[in-house]
């Protein structure tokens, strides 16, 4: 019995200890991984929501001024930390690093877009936007949700 406690220690089957919150913090490139994916994943959902009800009821009961504020929250925090982060995401091919930086002129040339909502208390600029807008969108944005959700980051800058 002893010699088996004695074996299942010097095994080292012990569980490792979490990893400090600090950490992870880094590995998610600072949280700009989830608000990303977050601002994509709800841009799939109100240009599929616009394809589905019609722009006129999407703003009426979906994309409201104060939801468009709170979209861009997230958006602008992603925005920036793409050009923070840009160094230490872990990039396998060239293809790689130039995806990463078309997704980061997309967030900031949509920061505006949406910020703008702010200032006029209006979301109707979407209807600027070709209907067939959403169709061209929603691929690229499946795709760019992906793309971001597998993200990976450098512990050290």
């Amino acid at each position: 019995m002893a010699s088996q406690i004695h074996r299942s220690t010097t095994q080292g089957n012990f569980e490792r200890p979490p990893a400090p919150w600090l950490v992870v913090v880094r590995q998610s490139g600072y949280g700009m991984r989830h608000a990303a994916s977050f601002t994509l994943l709800i841009g799939l959902y109100l240009h599929l929501t616009s394809l589905l009800i019609g722009r006129e009821l999407l703003l009426e009961y979906v994309l409201t001024p104060r939801f468009d504020m709170a979209l861009a929250v997230p958006m602008t925090y992603a925005g920036i930390m793409g050009w923070l982060m840009g160094r230490r995401v872990i990039h396998p091919n060239r293809w790689h690093r130039v995806t990463y930086w078309l997704i980061v002129v997309y967030f900031t040339i949509s920061i505006p877009v949406h910020v703008q909502t702010y200032l006029t208390q209006r979301a109707d600029y979407i209807l600027r936007f070709p209907a067939w807008y959403s169709y061209f969108l929603l691929p690229i944005l499946a795709a760019m949700l992906i793309f971001a959700w597998r993200l990976e980051f450098k512990n050290k800058a």
